[in-house]
């Protein structure tokens, strides 16, 4: 089904196309609910967007056309800046490094 869709749009290599980007949409969303390597899944899945905006979206105008994928865009820019936080699975392979010069002070009660 995909692949004959990508193949009505004209895009090359249709078939190669299609299953990478269904991959990337895949795995790449359970990677960013489970928290793990999100910047560069968050690239990735712009670049998907953009991808998408260009070759089927643009002709159709804002609304109903490319609106969706700009939100997209958006939301994958900001957790591409801001990267994981809280629950992520990241926080298991990498450890914030000590910050040098900061008083700490704890009180004793």
């Amino acid at each position: 089904m995909t692949v004959e869709r990508f193949t009505g749009y004209n895009i090359p290599y249709a078939e190669f196309v299609a299953f990478g980007v269904g991959g990337i949409e895949l795995i790449g969303g359970l990677f960013l609910i489970i928290g793990f390597s999100v910047r560069f899944v968050s690239a990735l899945l712009i670049g998907v967007m953009i991808g998408a905006i260009v070759t089927v979206g643009y002709d159709k105008g804002f609304l109903g056309g490319y609106e969706f994928n700009l939100a997209l865009i958006g939301m994958a820019t900001y957790l591409m800046l801001a990267g994981s936080r809280l629950l992520a699975l990241d926080k298991l392979f990498t450890s914030e490094p000590k910050k040098k010069g900061r008083i700490e002070f704890k009180r004793s009660y």
